[in-house]
């Protein structure tokens, strides 16, 4: 539908076909939306139950049952320390090293929310902090103290940035800091699980995620870890590269998602051209929004996002008032189309590659952040969350191809009328008679 400048869509429900268009297509479906099985022999020969993370059975029951988890990502962190209460015997296989950080803002908690110091309050504070009852209706009538709070978490999140900058003095306080941590929390003794869980790599460079009671699983009786790399699945357990066989119940696969950066769908841009073989090997999105050759386009904090250092609802929040306001235009101009230009894109792109040579996402480790290959470039913004939210709070319009629905570029300008005029608003026909230098518009 080139001419209309519209995107045709089809969707397939069932065995029903839909056919509709759009003038304008938004992609919100993220890059977490396509859970994966972990590339690993015989793995459907499993003859007990097999589970993924991200596809979860809440029926299994757990007791009495040998259990075996794959991973040490975010779900494989929250999920060991619960099965481990009530499974005969657990086994982790930890393919990977990672960071557990502490519980996070309590620093924040103690200073604003928490005024007992029994031990019950200080049980409460090295752990994830949980509201209580009483807590959460105060919350509900003052409404205020509660948007205060979050505001001084997020001040938080946004005033430790330096973290994320390789051999910065923040970065190498919170590198002590969460190694002693994470020794304190395992407990004495167990040198080899020090030795193998704890990263070399910098803090953040992976994920980072509070671990509430995952460490201090881990050297439960009735858990065993693995080390080994797992050769294959059989009927009865898995085998890791030393040979050894370990029997379990149920298989519990916390191994992530497929990090596709193009759409898991086929999108046609300009010139038939498919957007699978555009970003392959590399994806070339403008500010996490658009697309050379793909007009009438936006994605949903798409690669080069703000992911990784902070909230990501600021963003979102901010790409569709970015959004909205290229719509705004859009509709009231008459333009048919418009196409983000392949320079301003590719040398942002430049900008943010030499950023990240000094960040710590950057650093040896493996991580979705660089599609889980080491060594791989990184996908995430250049900067802080906030910097991010900076620089799209303005639309550079230069940086964009527009094609207007009449040949002249100007037609929109209509009869010669405001919209003020033509309803005789009178509140709105001398909007610039003011007694103060504020600003006015034009409706």
């Amino acid at each position: 539908m080139k001419n209309k400048g519209e995107y045709g869509v089809e969707i397939h429900q069932g065995q029903e076909v839909i056919h509709d268009s759009c003038h304008v297509l938004i992609n919100g479906t993220g890059f977490l939306n396509s859970w994966k099985w972990p590339k690993i022999d015989g793995l459907h020969d499993f003859g007990g139950k097999l589970v993924h993370s991200a596809n979860w059975d809440p029926t299994i029951d757990w007791a009495d049952k040998r259990v075996a988890v794959i991973g040490t990502g975010s779900s494989a962190i929250q999920i060991v320390p619960q099965i481990q209460k009530s499974a005969k015997h657990l086994t982790a296989f930890m393919r990977s090293v990672t960071w557990i950080s502490p519980p996070v803002a309590t620093d924040i908690l103690a200073a604003t929310k928490v005024t007992s110091h029994d031990a019950a309050e200080r049980d409460r504070l090295d752990a994830q902090y949980c509201y209580t009852a009483e807590e959460k209706e105060r919350y509900r009538r003052d409404p205020e103290s509660l948007l205060e709070l979050r505001r001084k978490i997020e001040i938080g999140f946004n005033n430790t940035f330096d973290f994320f900058v390789m051999g910065s003095e923040a970065q190498k306080i919170t590198r002590t800091y969460m190694e002693a941590e994470m020794k304190r929390r395992i407990g004495p003794g167990h040198e080899d699980l020090k030795e193998k869980l704890i990263p070399k790599w910098s803090p953040g460079c992976r994920r980072i995620t509070p671990g509430d009671g995952y460490l201090e699983s881990l050297v439960q009786p009735n858990v065993t870890t693995v080390h080994e790399e797992i050769s294959r699945v059989v009927s009865e357990g898995l085998i890791d590269d030393s040979g050894t066989l370990h029997e379990v119940d149920i298989l519990v696969c916390a191994t992530g998602f497929n990090m596709a950066f193009a759409p898991s769908f086929t999108i046609t841009g300009t010139d038939g051209v498919n957007m699978r073989d555009e970003f392959d090997p590399d994806p070339n999105v403008y500010l996490a929004l658009a697309v050379p050759k793909f007009p009438n386009y936006f994605v949903i904090n798409g690669v080069r996002g703000s992911w990784a250092a902070g909230s990501i609802l600021p963003a979102i929040d901010a790409q569709t008032n970015y959004i909205l306001r290229v719509l705004q235009r859009v509709q009231s101009e008459k333009i048919r189309s418009f196409e983000v230009k392949n320079e301003p894109t590719r040398q942002l792109n430049e900008h943010i590659d030499a950023w990240h040579k000094h960040s710590v996402w950057n650093d040896d480790c493996k991580s979705w952040y660089k599609n889980n290959i080491p060594g791989g470039k990184l996908w995430i913004w250049g900067g802080s969350s906030l910097h991010y939210l900076k620089t799209i709070d303005v639309v550079r319009w230069e940086h964009f191809d527009f094609r207007y629905k009449s040949a002249n570029m100007w037609s929109f300008l209509g009869n010669g009328y405001t919209k003020a005029q033509a309803f005789k608003d009178e509140n709105l026909l001398a909007p610039y008679i003011r007694t103060e230098d504020t600003p006015w518009s034009v409706e």
